[in-house]
């Protein structure tokens, strides 16, 4: 009897350890925001979401990088990714794509910058309370920082979309 006790305290201890990695991973959905430093609005809203295993990201909501005045919708795309050959809509594309989680952070996807339409290896985690998306050539990257978003970084009448609707969107490289 006495040796059967370590075993089932180890299988008890790994079934609470098993469903809290997979809970640390999902932090990453819903809806960030990207800000202007020195100004502090609002320029850009994201939607992370799943579809299948794999996580996604997609700008739903533009605003102007030097006033934060509204550019566009996810609903009435605008801008285009010149610097790819098919030249998709901004908001009509992820802009990050196919990541699998891995004990706690999502790795193994791509991220594209659309101003130079390079793409990049990617990862993404959540760190007290922000969204970090890591683009990375090798061993060499750069994070960007979300926020979570306020009803105010919408516009008026906005609709947010049902993350568990967003259908995978990758652009052509």
């Amino acid at each position: 009897m006495c040796r059967c006790t370590p075993i089932i305290v180890m299988v008890a201890f790994a079934s609470l350890i098993v469903p809290l990695s997979a809970t640390i991973s999902d932090d990453v959905l819903g809806f960030w925001k990207s800000t202007d430093a020195k100004q502090g609005f609002t320029t850009s809203v994201i939607a992370v979401y799943c579809y299948g295993e794999n996580l996604y990201g997609r700008v739903v909501v533009s605003y102007d990088e030097r006033t934060g005045a509204l550019l566009e919708t996810m609903y009435h795309p605008l801008q285009r990714v010149e610097k790819l050959t098919s030249k998709p809509k901004l908001l009509a594309i992820d802009i990050f794509w196919n990541m699998k989680s891995d004990n706690g952070k999502w790795r193994g996807g791509k991220v594209l910058d659309p101003r130079s339409g390079h793409v990049y290896a990617s990862e993404c985690w959540v760190r007290n309370g922000l969204l970090v998306l890591r683009g990375k050539i090798g061993p060499f990257g750069m994070n960007s920082i979300f926020y979570p978003v306020v009803d105010s970084d919408f516009p008026t009448g906005f609709v947010r979309p049902e993350l568990t609707s967003l259908v995978p969107s990758i652009p052509q490289i």
